[in-house]
């Protein structure tokens, strides 16, 4: 894949996604990625079971290109919106039930993974960051983190990094608070809390997570331990 392919058009933490031009874009990382054709292998697991995916078309080293989602994310349109939060938190919620229900296939899943039980794919990043509201409706992108396990601790990851994410005001953060409250309790907060404090603990073993949201998620991992001990 060529050095120059295209106008940049997002960047996260591991990759860049530029627009190549003709209906798909690249998302390149900028380190090699642990298992690049896993992520698209799970992203075609899922796609063909119904599930909104951007469909993949080629992997190759650091690159894969897939089609061009058009929309603004989930985020922005909380942000343009905020009186709107409960219903994107029911429509993330929504979303994060859908993909429980669809099943990790052995290849997914780890040699350690408890199979007396039901196992599920997760994506492990599923924020209205990696939701594209697209024109035919909501689009999950960013598979990077994707495994196969208890749907429970999908929903808790969520939660987390929901309610822990980095906000500099008052307003930003009662928002926060209403919109993670929200999708708890349309999520499920048994479902949610069954795994709170593992979904936390993986965020802290996380080397990706920010300075700020480590703070936040280690008090909140504080406070389930203090609840589970009453």
């Amino acid at each position: 894949m060529t050095d120059d392919p295209g106008p940049l058009i997002a960047s996260g933490r591991a990759a860049d996604v530029y627009d190549i031009g003709d209906g798909t874009v690249l998302r390149r990382y900028r380190t090699v990625s642990p298992d690049i054709d896993l992520e698209a292998r799970i992203m075609a697991h899922v796609g063909e079971r119904g599930y909104p995916v951007p469909t993949v078309h080629s992997v190759d080293g650091v690159d894969l290109v897939m089609d061009h989602i058009d929309g603004p994310t989930m985020f922005e349109r909380i942000e343009a919106a905020p009186w709107k939060a409960l219903w994107y938190a029911r429509v993330l919620a929504r979303l994060q039930r859908q993909l429980a229900r669809i099943a990790a296939p052995e290849w997914l899943l780890a040699s350690t993974a408890d199979t007396s039980h039901p196992q599920s794919v997760l994506h492990l990043d599923l924020h209205p960051m990696n939701v594209i509201m697209s024109p035919d409706g909501p689009v999950v992108i960013d598979w990077t983190n994707a495994a196969g396990g208890p749907a429970g601790f999908d929903a808790a990851m969520t939660y987390v990094e929901v309610v822990t994410f980095s906000t500099t005001t008052p307003a930003e953060r009662f928002g926060q608070r209403v919109f993670a409250g929200a999708f708890r309790r349309f999520r499920g907060r048994r479902s949610v809390d069954a795994y709170l404090g593992a979904a936390c603990d993986h965020r802290l073993a996380d080397a990706n997570t920010l300075p700020d949201e480590r703070t936040a998620v280690a008090a909140l991992r504080s406070k389930t331990a203090n609840r589970g001990r009453r």
